[in-house]
C-alpha cells in the first residue's frame, strides 16, 4: 500500500512539473532560452523517474505505465528536435498540454490491475520494447506536428491572426518537421516490427500471432508509408498530408495503449 501511495505521489509530480512550462507554451510567451530548457529537462527527468519506477519494480505492461512510458519517450525525442531545429519548441503549446491529458488518465486509472505483461526474457524482445517506444514517441510529435499544420492552414483560410501565429511553428516549419519525423517513425517501426516477429520466432519457433496489437502497428505502418510514397511521387502536403499522419498515430494508439486499456480496464 505505501509502495502505491509512494508512485500515485510521483505520478502527481510528474504531471504538476509539466503545468508551467505549457501554461508558458499555451500562452504563446514561450523562447526557446535557458528556462526552456530547464523547464523541458526537467520535466522528461520526472517523467523518466516514473516510467523508471515501473520498469525496476519488473516490467510492468498495463496501461498507466504504457502511457508514462509514452510520455517519456516522447519529452526525450522533443527534446531531440528541439536542439536540432529552432522553430519546433513552438510545437509544446500543442504537446505539452496532450502529454498532461495522458498524465491525468495516467493517474486516474494507476490503481487498475495490469495484465500479465506479454514478455521474453530474449534480448530481441528488449529492442523490440526500445524501438517500438522510440517509433511511438516520434509518431507522437509528428502528430503534434500535423496538427499544428492542421491548426495554421485553418487560420490561413480565416484569414485570422491570433494564437496560431503567436504560438505555434510557421506553417513551413511544421511541414517539414511532419515528413521528416513521419519518415524516422516508419523507420523505427519497420525495425519494432521486424524485432517482434523475430522475438516471437527465436522464443517459440513461430512467427507472431496476429493479435488486434500486430494488425493495428501493421495498418498504422501501411498508413505511413504510402503516405510518404504519395508525398514522394506527388508532393502531398498541408492538411491532407497532417490527417494522413493523424490517421496512423489514431491507429498506433488503439494498437498499443488501447489494446491495454481493454486488457487492464474494460477485461481486467
Amino acid at each position: 500500500m505505501r509502495a502505491m501511495s509512494s508512485h500515485i505521489s510521483l505520478q502527481i509530480i510528474g504531471l504538476v512539473s509539466l503545468l508551467p512550462l505549457a501554461a508558458t507554451a499555451v500562452s504563446a510567451r514561450l523562447r526557446r532560452n535557458l528556462h526552456f530548457w530547464m523547464l523541458l529537462l526537467g520535466c522528461a527527468v520526472i517523467c523518466l523517474s516514473v516510467f523508471g519506477r515501473s520498469v525496476l519494480e519488473g516490467w510492468q505492461a498495463g496501461f498507466s505505465a504504457a502511457l508514462w512510458a509514452s510520455m517519456a519517450v516522447s519529452l526525450l525525442v522533443f527534446i531531440g528536435v528541439a536542439i536540432v531545429n529552432q522553430e519546433s519548441y513552438r510545437l509544446s503549446a500543442l504537446l505539452l498540454p496532450y502529454l498532461m491529458a495522458l498524465g491525468l488518465v495516467a493517474l486516474l486509472f494507476s490503481a487498475y490491475a495490469e495484465a500479465a505483461p506479454e514478455i521474453g526474457s530474449a534480448a530481441w524482445f528488449q529492442v523490440h520494447v526500445l524501438l517500438a517506444l522510440a517509433s511511438y514517441g516520434i509518431l507522437t510529435v509528428g502528430a503534434i506536428a500535423g496538427l499544428s499544420v492542421l491548426i495554421q492552414e485553418r487560420a490561413l483560410k480565416r484569414r485570422e491572426t491570433g494564437w496560431a501565429e503567436r504560438a505555434l511553428p510557421p506553417l513551413s516549419a511544421a511541414e517539414d518537421l511532419q515528413i521528416k519525423l513521419l519518415t524516422w517513425a516508419a523507420a523505427f517501426m519497420a525495425a519494432a516490427l521486424a524485432s517482434g516477429f523475430a522475438s516471437s520466432l527465436l522464443e517459440t519457433g513461430q512467427m507472431m500471432a496476429f493479435s488486434h496489437k500486430v494488425l493495428l502497428s501493421l495498418l498504422a505502418f501501411a498508413v505511413l508509408v504510402a503516405l510518404l510514397v504519395v508525398h514522394r511521387v506527388t508532393g502531398l502536403r498541408g492538411r491532407r498530408a497532417a490527417r494522413w499522419v493523424l490517421v496512423g498515430y489514431l491507429l498506433l494508439t488503439l494498437g498499443y495503449p488501447g489494446v491495454k486499456f481493454v486488457k487492464d480496464v474494460l477485461i481486467g
